[in-house]
This record gives C-alpha cells, sequence and structure tokens, in this order.
C-alpha cells in the first residue's frame, strides 16, 4: 500500500519529516480550543508539560454561578448580587474549610465593604448571611464585631465624602 507522499517518489524518512512539518503547520495555524472551557490556547501552552484541565476559568465560573443563580425564582434581585459576590470570592480565595470562614468574613467585608455601604440591600445580605454563619457555629463574635467595624468605616468615609 503506497501513502500520498510515496507517490512522489519520497522515503519512509521524508514521510515522518513531512507529515510532522505538516502537523506544526496545521498547529500553528489553527484554533486550539480545549474541550472544558473554549477558550483559544497559544502554542507555547498547547506545547507545553503543564495539563491545565483542573485548572478553574474565573470568567466561565461566574458565568455558570450568575446562570445557576438566576434560576431561583424565590430570591430577590440583591440577595442573588450577594450570593455571587460572596460564592465568587469563597472560589477565589480557596475558602475549603470551616476553620477558613472568619477569615474570609474580614477579607470579604474589606474588599466589598465600599460596595456593600452603598448598596443597603446587599449590606443587609451580608448582615443576615453572617449571622447565620454564627448560628451554625462557623463564626465567632469577635470576627462578627471586626465585620462591622471594618462597614462602619467605609460607611464613615462616604457620609464624610457626602458632607465635603
Amino acid at each position: 500500500m503506497t501513502s500520498f507522499y510515496s507517490s512522489f517518489g519520497l522515503s519512509e524518512f521524508e514521510i515522518c519529516i513531512c507529515s510532522f512539518e505538516l502537523c506544526i503547520i496545521l498547529i500553528v495555524n489553527a484554533i486550539l480550543l480545549p474541550s472544558w472551557y473554549l477558550k483559544p490556547m497559544a502554542l507555547d501552552q498547547v506545547l507545553s508539560d503543564r495539563d491545565s484541565e483542573d485548572e478553574v476559568d474565573d470568567d466561565i465560573a461566574d458565568f455558570e454561578d450568575r446562570r445557576m443563580l438566576d434560576d431561583f425564582v424565590d430570591v430577590t434581585k440583591d440577595e442573588k448580587q450577594f450570593m455571587h459576590l460572596w460564592n465568587s470570592f469563597v472560589r477565589k480565595q480557596r475558602v475549603l474549610a470551616d476553620g477558613h470562614i472568619p477569615w474570609a468574613c474580614e477579607a470579604f467585608s474589606k474588599l466589598h465593604g465600599q460596595e456593600l455601604v452603598q448598596a443597603p440591600a446587599i449590606f443587609w445580605c451580608w448582615r443576615l448571611f453572617m449571622i447565620k454563619l454564627w448560628n451554625h457555629g462557623l463564626l465567632d463574635a469577635r470576627t462578627m464585631n471586626s465585620c462591622n467595624l471594618v462597614l462602619e468605616g467605609y460607611r464613615n468615609e462616604v457620609s464624610d465624602t457626602m458632607k465635603s
């Protein structure tokens, strides 16, 4: 059985070289889309030894989170916004254990404090969520107070800028 290349009088070695060159040409000119998140990959990503299959793409995760939250019919828009902020924060900060919750609450208050203070409905969602965490024994009163002091500081900043 003769191959396409042998019809041109090429040896097996030359056929292998041509096949390899053809593969490189196809790889270089193709848009490579991994099956998980379908974002184009650069050639160096394709040829590297690093496997990124288990990595989380924040844009895709945020999209999926919003889509899931949109399916809830008995939740207000503000509650969905708060849940998305918290889910995104927890995913990006890799909050994995119950013991991480106090740190996560303080960091969340510092990161999103201005946004929470400017949106009273979301602010109250955050406070109610902290109360639920406290009821489940995941958050202590000291951390809750610390979070509220951070938010109070942001609220004072906002009121000071409004006065000037």
